[in-house]
């Protein structure tokens, strides 16, 4: 691999989409697949592309989404998006996963390995807690063909000695 070869691969991130939604009725709210998908095509325009640019994703990657009950996220988005990628991931749960998710699609992307990646990801805590609250039932999709590559380790996020010490949840743990 020449220097130049590498500096064609050298990843970046060139679209971001952000969209809030807090204090909608849990009956209104946008679900995540609507959510994932409206921020998608949201880091396309931003990168200068076309929603349909998102079609070419060789990589689609969801960061998992607490409370999402679903079979295969990253085909239901795939589907939406009208994108055929040849490697679909979610992540297990953890506060890092995000982070951890960037690291390895830019491996990937200066590996060679992946030419254009999508991570996606939403919070609907709110919309969870409303809908508990209220008693409202949340409508959310559920399905995809098959089972995406998981990416990261199922564990518990904390350590016996951490749990000794009743330090289980990551308000207790973060200021440390």
């Amino acid at each position: 691999v020449t220097s130049n070869d590498r500096e064609e691969r050298q990843p970046v991130l060139v679209g971001v989409g952000q969209w809030t939604q807090r204090d909608a009725d849990p009956g209104e709210a946008l679900d995540p697949l609507a959510t994932l998908e409206h921020v998608s095509k949201q880091a396309a325009e931003s990168a200068g592309l076309p929603a349909r640019a998102l079609a070419d994703l060789d990589t689609l990657s969801i960061v998992s989404i607490l409370g999402w009950r679903v079979g295969n996220a990253p085909d239901l988005l795939a589907e939406r998006l009208g994108a055929g990628p040849k490697r679909k991931m979610q992540t297990t749960l953890g506060g890092e996963m995000g982070c951890r998710l960037i690291n390895e699609l830019a491996s990937e992307i200066a590996a060679g390995r992946s030419q254009m990646a999508l991570a996606a990801g939403c919070n609907n805590v709110r919309t969870l807690r409303k809908a508990r609250e209220t008693k409202t039932p949340l409508d959310w999709p559920s399905g995809g063909e098959g089972e995406p590559e998981t990416f990261g380790a199922e564990s518990a996020g904390t350590s016996e000695i951490e749990n000794s010490y009743g330090l289980r949840l990551p308000p207790q743990i973060y200021p440390i």
